[in-house]
């Protein structure tokens, strides 16, 4: 037990190193591989990752001759403990064909989602409900195109 020990206490023995200088040059050594290896694992923690961290909503598509029938952001502030939610209604008239619903989180995630409730794609009108996570609150852009 003591001569595991000893390796630990004492790495110029078990090295076999001559003088203090080539302990010092070992020890540099692992530590710049170290450093080098906590950085990378840094670099990898604090990545942000888009598409895993937020929730847009982005139905349908923008063809030729479609245009943007309606733009709105919504903002909720935090409110501590609480899920809040809202509905956002585009009515369009009777000739109106949503082609596109496009609802895209604006600045940092703060992990709400949204969803379609009623109408969409080939509707005249479309029903988005916003929730935010709890203790939340979110900030979205929605675009509705169609003809």
């Amino acid at each position: 037990m003591s001569e595991i020990w000893d390796r630990f206490i004492y790495p110029a023995e078990w090295l076999k190193l001559e003088n203090d200088v080539e302990v010092a040059v070992f020890i540099a050594q692992k530590m710049k591989s170290f450093l080098a290896m906590f950085i990378v694992v840094l670099a990898v923690q604090c990545a942000e990752i888009r598409s895993g961290a937020r929730s847009d909503l982005n139905i349908g598509s923008v063809r030729p001759y479609d245009r943007l029938l309606q733009r709105s952001q919504i903002y909720q502030p935090a409110r501590p403990n609480a899920f809040q939610y809202q509905d956002y209604v585009y009515r369009g008239n009777y000739s109106t064909r949503i082609s596109g619903v496009y609802v895209n989180e604006v600045g940092y995630t703060q992990y709400a989602n949204a969803w379609i409730l009623r109408g969409g794609i080939g509707y005249n009108n479309v029903t988005v409900r916003i929730q935010s996570a709890r203790g939340y609150g979110y900030y979205y852009q929605i675009d509705v195109w169609g003809r």
